[in-house]
């Protein structure tokens, strides 16, 4: 949080809170995070959108289990399978909203 704060202090940027807003928090990062987007696969897991590659939620994600249709991910850990870590929900429309060249 410090290190956000000087960052928009430098850039003379107001500090606004969501509050419990939090989809625009999950819109924010899905605005920098959207070549990280994945489709539920009809067969098994998820696809990511830029290389249709087939990967997994981690099991240690408060997400594992709860299959939402459409995530995002901070990045890929290839074990056993090749899983997402950090996984956020998101909506679909964001990504249009947001990444309209994606």
């Amino acid at each position: 949080r410090k290190q956000l704060i000087t960052i928009m202090d430098r850039y003379k940027l107001l500090v606004v809170s969501a509050g419990k807003n939090y989809n625009k928090i999950r819109k924010a990062v899905c605005s920098g995070f959207f070549p990280h987007a994945a489709k539920v696969d009809p067969q098994e897991g998820y696809r990511t959108l830029a290389e249709q590659q087939i990967v997994y939620i981690h099991p240690s994600s408060a997400l594992f289990n709860k299959n939402p249709e459409w995530v995002l991910y901070h990045e890929l850990v290839l074990t056993t399978k090749e899983y997402m870590r950090e996984v956020m929900a998101i909506e679909p429309k964001w990504l249009v909203e947001l990444a309209p060249q994606f």
